[in-house]
């Protein structure tokens, strides 16, 4: 760490010290509020990706999988085949299985760190469980808006890495001169060879699965909870109020209300403090509300960013790169919400907002919706793996 970050760090966990010290009550909600989140919708959306993606990685299918899959990857992405399951897993389960994928590749060098770096800027999103279910159907009570905030947030993402994809000056890799479906039957041949190997058999690769996914999601509990505390803190202390005016003044000549500039703030640390703040305080379909909303999920909170860089601390990925993707997908995603709005929004009414506050992010069925997005992933898994065996050079 340089000098100057290491003072910034050691400055707020002294003043998160002092704030716990001078209003424990404060504390303890925040607290509680935080892991209520992480067990009753956390878990939920992402401890079956987590097992799954382990295990598939443990018995070396991914390897197979980025053999069959480069010829849809590479043209695309400009990365390899192997990285599909990031892609496809990222958009389907949520934050931060994107980097924890990324992660673990890393580890298993199939990818590079310039790879992970692309990567890992358009593979971390906002789960459908939670914009359509819990921002859509819980906070604005409409379908119909939680698909236009999915589709606003996904494509905006997706194009990032498009956008990534062509600024890459690499040429496209060649991996061998062999035919495309010779090194599939290699690849195969190399997994069943890899997995003869294993003599700790089912047991031991599901109980080692299990472990390191309960292992994360503890670890994600912890920032949701850190988070929780730390806006907390700035809610009491005024910080919040201050950067409320400071984005009021800076967009005001948009309409943005002072309301928004709050949840704004608040949103800048945490995603869901501040969509339930932004519902709080205007409870409606318009316009300015779903930019702001949209933006909010896009920018993803400070909370999210720290979760997914610490999960790729090692690789070490820039910073920087990272955050310009997230104010690139804010950009594209503001664009699209508009169009959408116009398009959809605008000739269809929209039911008022229902549900009491508190009860947003818990009015929907976290592991239903869990089930239908990870059978959603594993569909489009199989249909990319299809066309990959049907391909030829």
């Amino acid at each position: 760490m340089k000098p100057w970050s290491v003072w910034l760090f050691l400055s707020l966990i002294l003043l998160l010290t002092l704030f716990m010290l001078i209003n424990p009550g404060e504390t303890v909600n925040a607290a509680g509020s935080g892991l209520k989140l992480w067990y009753s919708t956390i878990v939920p959306a992402l401890l079956p990706f987590f097992i799954v993606t382990e295990l598939l990685i443990s018995i070396h299918f991914v390897k197979l999988l980025g053999v069959i899959l480069e010829p849809i990857m590479r043209p695309v992405f400009r990365l390899p085949g192997c990285s599909s399951l990031v892609v496809v897993m990222g958009f389907t389960s949520g934050f931060p299985m994107g980097a924890v994928l990324c992660s673990r590749l890393y580890e298993q060098h199939l990818l590079t760190r310039e790879e992970v770096q692309r990567l890992v800027s358009f593979t971390n999103n906002c789960s459908p469980l939670f914009i359509i279910g819990a921002v859509g159907m819980g906070m604005f009570n409409s379908a119909t808006i939680g698909y236009l905030l999915a589709a606003a947030h996904y494509l905006s993402n997706l194009g990032v890495g498009l956008l990534w994809s062509v600024l890459n000056n690499d040429r496209i890799r060649i991996t061998s001169s062999k035919s495309h479906q010779q090194l599939i039957s290699n690849a195969f041949k190399e997994f069943i060879a890899a997995n003869r190997l294993n003599v700790g058999g089912i047991g031991q690769l599901m109980g080692n699965a299990i472990s390191k996914s309960v292992g994360t999601l503890l670890s994600i509990a912890g920032f949701i909870v850190l988070f929780s505390v730390l806006a907390r803190m700035l809610t009491v202390w005024g910080v919040l109020d201050k950067l409320a005016h400071i984005f009021v003044y800076i967009f005001g000549f948009c309409g943005i209300s002072y309301q928004h500039g709050y949840s704004l703030a608040t949103g800048l640390f945490e995603i869901t403090i501040g969509l339930k703040t932004l519902i709080t305080f205007s409870p409606d379909s318009s316009l300015i509300n779903l930019i702001i909303a949209s933006t909010i999920l896009s920018f993803s909170g400070l909370s999210i960013i720290t979760q997914v860089m610490s999960v790729i601390a090692e690789i070490h990925i820039r910073w920087s790169f990272y955050l310009l993707s997230r104010l690139l997908q804010m950009i594209i995603a503001t664009v699209i919400t508009i169009i959408g709005y116009y398009l959809v929004i605008i000739n269809n009414s929209v039911q008022s907002f229902t549900i009491p506050v508190y009860k947003v992010l818990y009015a929907i069925d976290a592991w239903s919706w869990s089930i239908y997005c990870f059978i959603t992933g594993c569909s489009i898994i199989a249909i990319m793996t299809v066309i990959g065996l049907l391909y030829r050079d």
